[in-house]
């Protein structure tokens, strides 16, 4: 009998450290904090939260608090009795069960004016992440021979061209003649050229598509956009290897 409590014990030590050392800790906005004018759901979006995780609102103190509540009070902004808040400067929240957790700051209209407030679904446990790939991808060189470059048509390069997740764009133009800008739908049509510090300029750039969807590249020097140096490709998800049929002998 002892034995047994004696196992149970070493059981529960084991689970607790499991779960320590696999937890995180988020703090909430990264290095903005918890603060007014940023998109928290933005911020959430991707982010896996799972029992046992820690959230930290960090804020300075008295010019912010953090109150937890319920999804209609989220969707009003409907601030809780005072004594309800956290107003530390640095209030850690453990999340202790799965399910849907919705948070709001309750000073002013900070909640319904200035965006503090955050959504976020918590998971029971980590999800079991995909299978690996045995697609090795291929590597692209954009233009072929003529590379990137302007007087050529990228998209009648692109059309009937099966490009995967795993699969590699290489941009090879002069070093200084050319760049490469990821770009959005909007960026791509109206030729919208991102901050400079964005630009890729190797010369040799590569680019792994990780992930399937639309995919915009421009090119940012003088007018070389509006002038026909921008591709678009749609990107598939990995393919799937079938092997041929297994023939007797």
């Amino acid at each position: 009998m002892a034995t047994n409590k004696y196992w149970s014990i070493i059981f529960l030590i084991a689970a607790a450290l499991a779960t320590s050392v696999s937890a995180k800790v988020f703090i909430v906005g990264d290095e903005k904090g918890w603060t007014l004018n940023f998109d928290y759901q933005a911020w959430a979006k991707d982010k896996p939260f799972i029992v046992g995780d820690q959230l930290v609102f960090k804020y300075a103190y008295g010019k912010h608090n953090v109150h937890k509540v319920n999804g209609t009070a989220f969707q009003q902004c409907s601030i809780p009795p005072t004594n309800e808040a956290l107003t530390s400067g640095y209030d850690v929240i453990t999340l202790a069960t799965p399910g849907r957790k919705w948070y709001i700051c309750g000073v002013g209209k900070h909640c319904e004016s200035g965006g503090m407030k955050l959504f976020i679904n918590v998971l029971s446990h980590a999800p079991s992440p995909p299978p690996p790939s045995v697609y090795p991808g291929k590597v692209i060189l954009v233009g072929d021979e003529k590379g990137w470059t302007l007087n050529f048509d990228y998209q009648a390069w692109a059309a009937g061209k099966r490009f995967y997740v795993g699969d590699k764009l290489v941009f090879k133009y002069p070093v200084g003649r050319h760049n490469v800008f990821r770009a959005n739908g909007t960026a791509f049509q109206q030729c919208i050229i991102p901050a400079a510090n964005e630009a890729l300029t190797s010369g040799y750039d590569v680019i792994t598509l990780q992930t399937p969807g639309r995919k915009w590249y421009i090119c940012g020097v003088g007018k070389h956009c509006q002038l026909g140096l921008k591709l678009f490709i749609t990107v598939l998800p990995y393919p799937t290897y079938v092997p041929p049929p297994y023939h007797r002998s």
